[in-house]
């Protein structure tokens, strides 16, 4: 008899201890984040994955009350930004150059001004270097005042080669 009723509590317990979190809750952040993302230049086709993905990790999902929520919805939305992030497929970058059998791969990098392209080739082309790789990096922001002399720094930290012409000359003849 006992067992039966600390069974009902138990359950009546569960059932008022726990919250749900509900569509309208998540569609009302989620509206709030898309406008942030895409005010960030984010692509649409991004944002659109993301909020999905978030969306099916929290709605109807239970919380226990004195459960942190934040830490939930952080969960999800790392959760949500991997799964979009991560290829579909492996890319193995040393094996798809080696492939190449000694021509040359053009690794070509675009982004807005500030946004790290500079760093990364610097990191990119040490790391292809300690991998037995010969790297010769083209300076070919010809137009941003000490484009060159940055990505020439860079490559001569790394010891690396550069290749350079002056400012306001063509990029692509750089490049190539």
């Amino acid at each position: 008899m006992f067992g039966k009723l600390k069974e009902k509590l138990s359950s009546f317990v569960d059932r008022v201890a726990q919250t749900e979190i509900s569509e309208k809750d998540v569609e009302n952040a989620l509206w709030d984040l898309e406008l942030e993302l895409l005010e960030a230049d984010v692509a649409l086709e991004v944002v659109d994955e993301l909020k999905e993905k978030i969306k099916e990790k929290l709605v109807g999902q239970k919380v226990k009350i004195g459960t942190n929520k934040r830490e939930i919805v952080e969960k999800a939305v790392k959760d949500a930004v991997l799964e979009v992030l991560t290829p579909e497929r492996h890319i193995d970058l040393l094996e798809m150059i080696k492939s190449k059998k000694g021509k040359p791969f053009v690794i070509v990098f675009v982004g807005f001004n500030g946004s790290g392209k500079t760093t990364t080739i610097a990191k990119l082309a040490n790391w292809l270097k300690k991998n037995g790789l010969s790297v010769v990096i083209a300076a070919s922001d010809t137009f941003r005042a000490g484009a060159i002399e940055q990505v020439e720094e860079h490559a001569k930290r790394v010891g690396v080669k550069i290749i350079k012409h002056g400012y306001k000359s063509d990029p692509a003849a750089v490049a190539y």
